[in-house]
């Protein structure tokens, strides 16, 4: 079977836009998670270990709220410790992620509470908001 020059040059086309990370599918609403991250998500910790649900969740608030900030993702034990973390953070395990966005705060919790594919969320009274995929609770 051959495959057409034209078919093969839009599939490389439509490849290169998915990885690229250019705008054309940040840009587009929830879809963001699909590149490294979205131009409204910006990383001050490790990027690597933070689950694709709760990228997609991030990209949705900034979507909705603006830019998001990420500030806390992967903690090692000692870390946690240091900032008063619960021993059995999610941050140990690479499943939960602390943020800085603008926005009325009530309106970013209810938000964050109506996305199923977040567990644990929290705003703190220094304005960082906290989302994890564990079981549905705040505290």
């Amino acid at each position: 079977m051959r495959i057409r020059p034209v078919a093969t040059r839009a599939l490389l086309v439509s490849v290169l836009l998915l990885t690229s990370g250019c705008g054309t599918v940040s840009g587009i609403t929830g879809l963001g998670w699909m590149t490294s991250s979205s131009d409204l998500v910006a990383y001050n910790d490790t990027e690597w270990c933070v689950p694709r649900s709760l990228k997609k969740v991030l990209n949705r608030v900034a979507d909705r709220f603006g830019r998001v900030t990420v500030h806390s993702t992967k903690r090692w034990w000692l870390e946690n410790w240091w900032k008063g973390g619960a021993s059995n953070s999610y941050h140990l395990e690479c499943k939960a992620v602390d943020f800085t966005v603008r926005g009325d705060p009530a309106a970013v919790v209810a938000f964050l509470k109506a996305q199923p594919e977040v567990g644990g969320y929290k705003r703190y009274a220094y304005g960082h908001y906290h989302i994890d995929t564990g079981p549905r609770r705040t505290w």
